[in-house]
């Protein structure tokens, strides 16, 4: 039960803006925690205890099987656990136990073995191997992909042999697998500093043991080596495969390029949008200033835009692509943006953005717990703490930090989840917090920080008498505060925090969205603020069942939401009708066969002016379909059962000045009128209506026909068979038509029509706060506004500060450039050595590291509490 609760508790923070999954349903949770394919369902799980045949440990664990998924994952969290593709599986065998009722033995398509001893019921362990034998058999016709899959692998390259039979039988070398720009361009940073090829010499070492790429097990080590930082060449796949992007591709193969093939040529509003953005994508990087690095990026937001409309292109997504596209081949990078937009980041990338405003406001809270007198010295000094942080989470620091190091924050990122966004961002400020409570504007605060970036590869303690603390970098600090003093910011308290928010947020969002809209409607009528202000939410309400901050899936109201919005405003519109269908056609103005909040209002402004010549017109215009003037026979029994269709849920009020109501009896006031009495008062005016319309109507002049025949009135024909051929109005073959003065006589004729037009057809229309959505408040509107109005406000000020650090920093590389130029006696020891691939102790030194073994003890600051109470 601990395992599942455990799974609850991660997932829970994934599917916190799907209204749908309050209480996510047993298969999310499995998709969710371990990042499977949206078509992935749990269809057996068991208690299991795993071990390696080479490892005399084992872990006691739950296996999880789906169709194409054999899952294992320890007790003790993520200790152990493994998400393997069944096509990767090559052999199952029962193993002989004496300790387990049912064991067996796995092969996987590299070599790698390992045992799975079952505990539990015979009957639960029966039925969970023939779901796994069914799913095998199922998996096997996807079996001849797997090869070329298996070669966009550089671990597949590094660790198989690298030479292959070739047509005539002899042996030709493998082709290097399709990688980054950083093949082409180098990779960023220094690779004898980054010890890039010891770091490969251990991952090679871990995978010749424990599996690669697609059968891969995650023990601890594995933790570990990522947290030092991972060798260039394998960063881009185990970035793939630790944020769950590589099974989106395993189980999509050739998607990437069908959509090019299918959206080649074409254009939208995203691709404009994408344009703008290109030569602003690192351009610090080489690749992004030759067309080679510029076409890919290109194509994959292109890609995705297509393929995830309702997204499309947003602010930051060409940084995040682009810093993809440094170690990814272009569909690795299609896959990971899907994954970080659909997944890992929900509501970053979106038209409302409320996935990051919401973790702005969660990443306030916990300032403000974690480093109570930071917040107040920020509140206090006015210092919008959003606008440094926003682009913090928005480009996953690659905008903020040197390459270099961002990367590093990447590499843990995919791996642990969007909690280390917020332990990051509580570091840096952790870090710096006695300068930055000397500051009282937003320039300095950011100036400061921008400061602190620049310098993350110096020591953090270059005075210190401890040559290992000497070593230490800024960066490596940075490491330590955000994984030792911040352990403790976990999935749980984020998943707390924004629940806790959400309202708030999402409040703030359309409440900003609304007062937009609503500023920009024109030719409202009379309408007030607060009639608009109904219809938005009137409109919206009906559009969609989610709600509006979390982003609208579409702006025009088709039919059935306009039923369904005239149902909130009129009591008549219960059920639908020949009269709402020309309602919501006369409102199209632009034919797209939906309305907008502009149609919207402008048809309600037209209704509701309360003029009666207006209120005719209006009526009768719905009626003349080819806008001639003229209404026919058809369409004057179509206005009159429009009439009744309104009126029959409506009491005529008396004419002004007429007194109607009931004296009162010796025997006290006589009862109210009943419904259906009234009722009766419009029927006979639209029974007089259609008298008078046909008794009045003009004939058509037809050739042949004499137009000067007079019309019989209709009462005073006494057989029905004798109707047709005696009274024009009724005779097909004597063709008949009103005009708009020939309607409003015949309605002014009658005082309950004349009433209705004038006053009831307006007032039948109650523009009322709709039931269930949210009023306007003050709530995110600051952080809106700070948004704009405070980087206006600081951007003067910032930009010559800026200029300046910029100045200092290239003086500092240039330093740096000079002195890497010439290595040392032990570099070029070590280049010598890199021909051979086995793994040397100085190479696990890295293990060693000060950053995972949390040496660096920083000073405690009163005034900055390292974790919450």
């Amino acid at each position: 039960m601990s395992l599942l609760s455990t799974i609850r508790n991660k997932a829970a923070a994934l599917t916190l803006f799907d209204p749908n999954t309050e209480r996510p349903s047993r298969d999310e949770i499995f998709r969710q925690t371990y990042r499977l394919p949206a078509n992935a369902t749990l269809q057996a799980s068991i208690s299991t205890e795993f071990s390696l045949e080479s490892s005399a440990l084992y872990f006691p664990g739950r296996l999880l099987l789906s169709e194409a998924y054999l899952v294992f994952d320890s007790i003790e969290a993520r200790s152990c656990y493994f998400v393997m593709p069944l096509v990767a599986i090559r052999r199952v065998e029962r193993l002989a136990s004496k300790a387990y009722l049912f064991a067996l033995t796995i092969q996987t398509l590299h070599g790698l073995k390992f045992n799975l001893q079952f505990v539990g019921l015979r009957s639960q362990i029966e039925q969970f191997c023939d779901q796994l034998k069914q799913n095998l058999r199922s998996n096997v016709s996807d079996m001849r992909l797997l090869r070329k899959f298996l070669t966009t692998l550089y671990s597949e390259y590094m660790l198989s042999d690298t030479s292959t039979s070739g047509p005539d039988g002899k042996r030709e070398p493998m082709a290097v697998p399709p990688g980054g720009l950083g093949q082409l361009f180098k990779y960023p940073g220094d690779a004898r500093k980054l010890r890039d090829k010891s770091k490969l010499r251990l991952w090679a070492e871990y995978m010749r043991d424990h599996g690669r790429n697609l059968t891969l097990i995650r023990l601890p080590t594995f933790q570990k080596l990522i947290r030092v930082g991972l060798p260039n060449r394998l960063r881009g796949e185990m970035w793939e495969l630790t944020s769950g992007s590589m099974y989106l591709r395993l189980a999509h193969p050739n998607l990437y390029q069908s959509l090019q093939k299918e959206y080649v040529g074409r254009t939208s509003l995203a691709i404009e949008e994408i344009e703008k953005d290109l030569n602003r994508s690192l351009p610090e990087y080489p690749a992004y200033q030759s067309e080679e690095g510029i076409e890919r990026l290109r194509r994959v937001l292109t890609m995705y835009s297509w393929r995830n409309e309702s997204v499309g292109y947003c602010q930051a997504m060409n940084i995040v692509v682009a810093a993809l596209l440094i170690y990814m081949s272009e569909e690795q990078a299609f896959w990971c943006l899907s994954m970080l937009c659909d997944h890992l980041l929900p509501g970053y990338y979106s038209q409302t953005m409320y996935g990051t405003l919401l973790d702005q406001r969660v990443f306030e809270a916990l300032v403000e717990k974690t480093m109570p007198i930071l917040w107040e010295h920020l509140v206090k000094s006015d210092i919008q703490l959003s606008v440094v942080s926003l682009p913090w989470f928005l480009s996953l620091y690659v905008n903020s930090m040197p390459l270099t190091f961002a990367f590093r924050v990447l590499d843990v990122f995919f791996l642990e989840g969007p909690k280390v966004l917020f332990q990051i961002g509580l570091a840096i400020l952790r870090i710096n917090g006695e300068e930055l409570l000397d500051v009282n504007d937003d320039g300095s605060f950011i100036s400061i920080l921008k400061d602190y970036f620049s310098r993350l590869g110096d020591s953090a303690h270059p005075t210190s008498k401890n040559d290992k603390l000497r070593e230490v970098t800024k960066f490596q600090e940075l490491m330590v505060v955000a994984f030792k003093e911040f352990s403790v910011i976990t999935e749980d308290i984020i998943t707390e925090q924004r629940r806790k928010h959400k309202n708030h947020v999402l409040d703030g969002i359309e409440s900003f969205a609304k007062r937009t809209q609503l500023r920009n409607l024109h030719k409202t009528g009379h309408l007030s603020q607060t009639d608009l202000s109904n219809i938005y939410d009137r409109f919206f309400q009906a559009l969609q069942s989610v709600r509006l901050g979390l982003g609208p899936t579409k702006t025009l109201m088709d039919m059935e939401g306009f039923q369904i919005f005239m149902q909130g405003i009129t009591k008549w519109a219960i059920e639908p009708h020949d009269f709402l269908a020309r309602l919501f056609h006369r409102w199209d103005v632009e034919l797209r066969g939906g309305l907008s909040l502009q149609d919207v209002a402008t048809g309600l402004g037209s209704i509701m002016e309360k003029d009666i010549m207006n209120s005719m017109a209006y009526f009768f215009e719905l009626y003349d379909e080819d806008g001639d003037g003229k209404v026919d026979r058809e369409g004057i029994l179509q206005m009159s059962e429009g009439l009744l269709y309104i009126t029959r849920h409506l009491t005529p009020k008396p004419a002004e000045g007429e007194d109607m109501s009931h004296q009162a009896s010796s025997n006290g006031a006589s009862p109210p009128p009943r419904k259906d009495e009234v009722a009766v008062d419009y029927l006979s005016s639209i029974s007089a209506f259609i008298r008078r319309a046909f008794e009045y109507a003009t004939p058509d002049e037809v050739e042949g026909d004499s137009v000067s025949e007079k019309l019989i009135p209709v009462d005073s024909l006494s057989s029905s068979n004798n109707k047709v051929k005696a009274n024009a109005a009724l005779d097909p073959n004597h063709p008949l038509h009103i005009t708009l003065p020939t309607f409003r006589m015949v309605v002014l004729a009658d005082e309950a029509l004349e009433h209705f037009f004038a006053h009831d057809f307006a007032a039948s229309m109650k523009l009322e706060p709709a039931k269930g959505m949210l009023r306007e408040k003050g709530t995110l509107r600051e952080l809106f506004d700070t948004l704009v109005s405070d980087s206006m406000r600081v951007a003067g000020e910032v930009k010559r500060r800026i200029d300046e650090m910029e100045r200092q920093a290239r003086e500092q590389q240039a330093r740096e450039d000079a002195v890497a130029s010439k290595p040392s006696n032990q570099q070029l020891q070590d280049d010598e050595d890199d021909e051979d691939d086995s793994v040397r102790e100085k190479d696990r030194d890295i293990l060693r590291g000060l950053e995972i073994e949390g040496v660096v003890d920083l000073p405690m600051k009163n005034n900055l509490p390292s974790r919450p109470a």
